[in-house]
């Protein structure tokens, strides 16, 4: 009995040890296609999910591509610039054996365009500064190449010391790149305008000034008036004129006390910002542009936002219905009795500044600055180069030549009572002549003059072909 079972075990044995080779293959096989198919899938749904993705994006990059593209580029060149400023920056603070530490790299804290903001450490004195690196204009005939003129440049700076003018502590220049290096005292309080709109100094501009600002006191607007008249003045009287530069951002809170800057901007030839609203009104020179831009600035201190003309009209006065007495030397400013645009030091006598005292101005009174010839010729220079044709408003709206620069329009076109202190307009003033024809001049013909003159003539266009191309590949 045990041997048949022996036998029969042994038989089951040798019979799956002869036919495991033919069952073991097939399932193997089973198991590898299955494993082969289910790889297949799931490469195949994640190739779809890739085509689909690559498909959403160009849908996307369509749509919204140029304005994406636009601001990358733009951002690209300020990152770009504000790159390069910085290289310059400290390239420029080694060359001066350790001057000055850089603290912070500014965001445009101005409107200025090629202009850098860097908050510095000044070793010697132990303080903050505030220098800029600014790009000299290209119709600017100062040659940073000549040392002379830059030595002449340096020196005349250092003479301007008055209580309310933010002085120049260090003037220099890098000829290499057409740089201006420009190195000041750096408030924490900022300009006059972070504090009408209660922004902080080192706040990106865009975003500092997006929103209204709040009026000042009417004693604040008298005493900062008064010292900026008097820094404005002190300019003027030694040949320096702002030009259109006497805004809110050049004046700085320091110390309490308002300190006009920016004086160096008609030197080097950069143009004011409000520039374009003073020249319409201008009529007999640069002291009347002073007297304007320092009537805006008043402008501003009391309504809390900027005066976009030299012509203010009843709208403008509405802001500053609270304070009538800045009224009365706003309408003295830009619609004087007169028939002419005041004076600085008319403005400065006014009963509006009469009573107001200047403590410091008493106690340290600036002397008259001594010129050089080569800096009298400096200043001759720049204010030559920013004489233009005197310009006036036509009824038609167009910019022609004033045929009596002495007569501006002066008549408010907001109150009656001071229209009626006003005398009667001349009727039969004589009118601007006509202006003259336009002279064509003869032009050789090139290629599109003469596409232009044969579509003019009515001339067929040979038939293009274009190649659409803007089918998104699926």
């Amino acid at each position: 009995m045990e041997d048949t079972t022996n036998l029969t075990e042994t038989s089951t044995g040798s019979w799956i040890a002869s036919n495991y080779v033919y069952i073991v293959v097939p399932i193997g096989a089973v198991i590898f296609i299955i494993l082969c198919l289910v790889t297949l899938w799931i490469i195949r749904k994640c190739i779809r999910k890739y085509r689909q993705r690559d498909y959403d994006y160009s849908a996307l990059e369509d749509e919204m591509g140029l304005s994406e593209k636009l601001r990358l580029e733009r951002q690209m060149q300020l990152d770009a610039r504000r790159e390069s400023a910085l290289l310059n920056c400290q390239f420029y603070m080694r060359s001066i054996s350790g001057q000055y530490a850089m603290q912070e790299h500014l965001y445009d804290i101005g409107s200025r365009l090629n202009r850098n903001w860097f908050l510095v450490h000044d070793i010697r004195h132990k303080r903050l500064k505030l220098m800029t690196l600014t790009i000299k204009p290209a119709s600017s005939d100062i040659s940073l190449n000549n040392k002379s003129t830059r030595k002449t440049l340096k020196e005349m700076f250092k003479l301007i010391q008055h209580p309310y003018l933010l002085p120049v502590d260090n003037l220099d220049f890098i000829p290499e790149q057409d740089l201006v290096v420009l190195v000041q005292y750096f408030s924490f309080k900022g300009s006059l305008k972070d504090i009408i709109y209660k922004s902080k100094p080192k706040t990106l501009y865009d975003q500092k000034y997006s929103l209204p600002g709040q009026g000042l006191y009417l004693q604040q607007i008298q005493l900062y008036g008064k010292q900026v008249l008097e820094g404005l003045s002190y300019l003027v009287d030694n040949g320096f004129h702002v030009q259109g530069h006497v805004q809110s951002g050049n004046v700085i809170m320091y110390d309490d006390v308002c300190r006009l800057s920016g004086y160096e901007n008609t030197i080097f030839g950069y143009p004011a910002k409000q520039i374009h609203s003073i020249k319409r009104r201008v009529t007999r020179g640069k002291d009347e542009e002073d007297v304007l831009g320092f009537g805006m600035l008043l402008y501003e201190m009391c309504a809390g936002c900027e005066l976009d003309t030299c012509n203010p009209n009843d709208s403008h006065f509405q802001r500053c219905q609270h304070l009538p007495e800045v009224i009365q030397i706003l309408e003295f400013i830009f619609y004087n009795p007169k028939g002419k645009t005041p004076t600085l030091s008319q403005v400065k006598n006014h009963e509006f500044f009469r009573d107001i005292r200047l403590v410091d101005l008493q106690k340290n009174r600036p002397l008259p600055m001594q010129l050089t010839s080569s800096m009298k010729t400096l200043i001759k220079q720049s204010n030559s180069k920013r004489k233009g044709i005197k310009l006036k408003r036509s009824e038609d709206g167009r910019m022609r030549a004033s045929s009596n620069p002495d007569k501006s329009s002066t008549t408010p076109p907001h109150l009656a009572d001071f229209t009626k202190s006003l005398p009667a307009p001349h009727i039969g003033s004589p009118k601007l002549p006509p202006p003259p024809k336009p002279v064509h001049v003869q032009t050789p013909p090139t290629e599109r003059t003469s596409l232009l003159r044969a579509i003019e003539r009515g001339a067929t266009l040979k038939r293009t072909v274009t190649d659409d191309r803007s089918t998104p590949k699926v």
